[in-house]
């Protein structure tokens, strides 16, 4: 853990953006969380970028500096000032609200293309629904998740 804290360090540092993190190793089917705190708020505006695509990088960034020496390094989770925590709840709640009408109207909907990040996040979140069903279709970026009622 200590190694993993002086990378993270030296990262930041040469980014020259202060911060303050949180690690939280793996455990079960979580993966491991860096949570990132900002001490100046346009820093944040900085490693989030528009609509998170800075983040997305950051992230990979992270996961190859942690897993330097592996060739298909493990996912992990960062998000920064809560930003990609708010994200997750966000989509959450909209396709709560897609499963409502599906649930009422019967008929699939296919939610907008989304990261695999994003389509696990639906799949998650509406595997408690036993009356729905999940499926990704399509090729990556346009990857997609379609919503259907169970047959």
């Amino acid at each position: 853990m200590e190694s993993i804290k002086e990378k993270l360090n030296e990262f930041f540092a040469k980014l020259g953006i202060e911060v303050q993190y949180e690690i939280t190793p793996a455990s079960g089917t979580e993966v491991p969380q860096v949570r990132v705190a900002t001490v100046y708020p346009e820093d944040a505006r900085l490693l989030i970028g528009e609509g998170g695509q800075n983040l997305a990088a950051l992230e990979h960034l992270i996961r190859r500096l942690l897993y330097k020496d592996t060739v298909a390094p493990p996912p992990v989770f960062v998000d920064v000032n809560g930003y990609r925590a708010h994200q997750i709840e966000a989509l959450k709640d909209e396709v709560r609200d897609c499963a409502k009408r599906v649930r009422l109207y019967r008929k699939e909907i296919r939610l907008r293309p989304m990261s695999s990040f994003e389509r696990r996040v639906v799949h998650m979140a509406l595997a408690e629904y036993p009356d729905l069903t999940t499926e990704s279709i399509g090729q990556d970026p346009a990857r997609m998740v379609v919503i259907k009622p169970y047959p």
